[in-house]
């Protein structure tokens, strides 16, 4: 598989990934809630349409409208590539809807069965988040989901997918990293008595030369992903 480097469109950031995000690639972003994985995820999908890729976003804790602000909101405006049919947002969000076991087995499945579908139509995919929908789903059904998207990532099609670490179990964690072609971890670190978010790259199949593997970053509303300089940080 040949792969290409999409800019994510934040130039500092490229900068320390040596160009941008490999593609096409299953890109696993993990970390806690507030640790910066939506943020990252959404910087890579902005980066993508703008070269010209159409993306499908499948959410499953806003609304499309919600989530397209909380994008514009970190400086990523993606509403013209909405409004011309470059971008798609699927929610599955459903106020008071309450996840139950006998969802597990047939949720993942139908999203396959979807992203299946409409492949030919997009370029990129993001699942923000998967862990929702990993919540009652049977191992078997999990793995099932994975190999779906890997015969799907072999056709030119890249994906980003978020998810809270406590969700599965290690075993389950384990597995379902090891099919992605990228696994990247997130999480949140007090340097100096501020809050930052340290990106961890674990494994990233066509990683730039010159790539790092360990970004400090934080989210700032103004100017969206910020790259913080350790020693600046320490400071």
């Amino acid at each position: 598989m040949i792969r290409k480097i999409i800019p994510t469109g934040n130039e500092e950031l490229d900068t320390r990934l040596g160009g941008g995000f490999p593609y096409p690639n299953i890109i696993l972003i993990e970390g806690d809630h507030g640790s910066g994985k939506s943020a990252l995820a959404q910087q890579f999908l902005y980066g993508a349409l703008r070269v010209g890729m159409r993306g499908l976003a499948i959410i499953s804790e806003s609304r499309p409208r919600e989530y397209l602000k909380s994008m514009s909101e970190i400086q990523l405006n993606v509403d013209r590539y909405y409004l011309h049919g470059m971008l798609n947002v699927i929610s599955l969000y459903l106020r008071r809807f309450r996840w139950r076991p006998e969802h597990g087995r047939v949720v993942l499945p139908a999203i396959a069965q979807y992203l299946e579908a409409v492949s030919r139509k997009y370029d990129i995919f993001l699942i923000d988040s998967l862990t929702q929908l990993l919540t009652y789903a049977p191992t078997d059904i999990v793995l099932n989901f994975m190999s779906r998207l890997r015969i799907l990532a072999s056709r030119d099609k890249g994906f980003l997918i978020t998810l809270h670490p406590s969700v599965v179990s290690e075993e389950l964690g384990a597995k379902i990293r090891g099919t992605c072609d990228g696994y990247i971890k997130v999480s949140n670190t007090v340097i100096g008595g501020k809050i930052y978010k340290v990106l961890s790259i674990i494994k990233m199949k066509g990683m730039p030369p010159g790539g790092e593997s360990s970004i400090t970053f934080d989210v700032d509303p103004a100017m969206g992903i910020k790259i913080v300089p350790i020693k600046a940080a320490k400071a």
